[in-house]
């Protein structure tokens, strides 16, 4: 049998590479496997980044550059500049993609397997939630944490004090403080390192997870379906939809009502309850319940489960 190569990982992050601080947490999790980095604002200039500065009320970002300081940019042009970036790396036989990042809300059509960092992130939160949830959320700019609360995770307690002076570890007490009545903290930056969430988790007696740890999991489920397929050269990657992902379980004890599964569908496929009741048109609220029964019916705790039994048998 010819050996398998190591997979080829491309990672993408908002700013310039390298990024020893996002490879470091990737690496803790996934392995030292060949990772190429690629910055959204490589080839970008001084200059060019400085007209980036955005204006009072614009949506900004912020981000890491190569001499490691950090800079505010301003949104949309941060957007637009990702597309093409993935656009251009999708076509250079990488066996993932990681958009190792949160914020940035793109739909991405790739023929490389994606891991998309905030959805990534809105999944894992909406599999480990219920609507009564109190979850802590820090940020590194505010305005960017409204985003989980306007999801229905629940009570969504937000900091944004842990960044301007310079650094992600600016401010940390202060944020931690503001937090600390959580249920569940969530450190919603891929620069927020896992010392940061040890002292965050320390100081709160919360339990504490990084966007980085989270889009990490995420990638390695990925990559043990990859390990089970053929190499590339031997058959194109395929990804699942939530249909398809949904026909791959086993038969519930009892069957699904249709709108059980048009619900679960949306949730196979990473989308937040708020998006699926717009979607179909029904409150998150009632979202929930047929979610909830769902499940029940199919035996699982969590999305994740039901998506690591769709994935167990190549054969179905």
């Amino acid at each position: 049998m010819e050996d398998r190569r190591p997979p080829r990982i491309a990672v993408v992050t908002m700013g310039q590479a390298p990024r020893p601080d996002v490879l470091g947490e990737l690496r803790t999790i996934l392995g030292d496997l060949s990772y190429t980095e690629f910055g959204v604002l490589d080839e970008v200039s001084q200059e060019q980044i400085a007209r980036m500065v955005p204006r009072p009320g614009e949506p900004r970002f912020f981000t890491r550059l190569r001499d490691g300081s950090h800079v505010i940019l301003e949104a949309d042009a941060i957007a637009t500049r990702i597309g093409a970036l993935v656009e251009r790396i999708d076509g250079q036989d990488f066996d993932l993609l990681i958009l190792a990042m949160t914020g940035i809300r793109n739909r991405l059509a790739t023929r490389t397997p994606l891991i998309h960092g905030q959805f990534a992130v809105e999944a894992w939160v909406a599999a480990l939630t219920t609507g009564n949830s109190r979850i802590g959320t820090i940020f590194p700019l505010a305005g960017q944490g409204t985003l989980l609360s306007e999801l229905g995770y629940g009570t969504v307690l937000q900091s944004s004090h842990a960044t301007i002076g310079g650094s992600h570890a600016t401010h940390l007490d202060d944020a931690i403080g503001r937090v600390a009545g959580a249920d569940l903290i969530i450190m919603n930056s891929v620069g927020y390192t896992e010392e940061m969430a040890e002292q965050v988790a320390r100081e709160s007696g919360k339990p504490v997870v990084t966007a980085c740890r989270i889009v990490a999991s995420a990638a390695r489920l990925r990559l043990a379906e990859i390990a089970r397929r053929p190499l590339a050269a031997e058959a194109e990657a395929k990804t699942y939809t939530g249909t398809e992902l949904l026909k791959r379980l086993l038969p519930a004890a009892e069957p699904l009502t249709q709108r059980e599964s048009e619900v679960l569908v949306h949730a196979l496929e990473g989308a937040a309850n708020k998006y699926i009741g717009r979607s179909l048109g029904i409150s998150h609220r009632t979202v929930e319940i047929h979610r909830s029964r769902a499940m029940v019916k199919l035996g699982a705790t969590s999305v994740t489960e039901l998506i690591w039994r769709a994935l167990a048998d190549q054969e179905r």
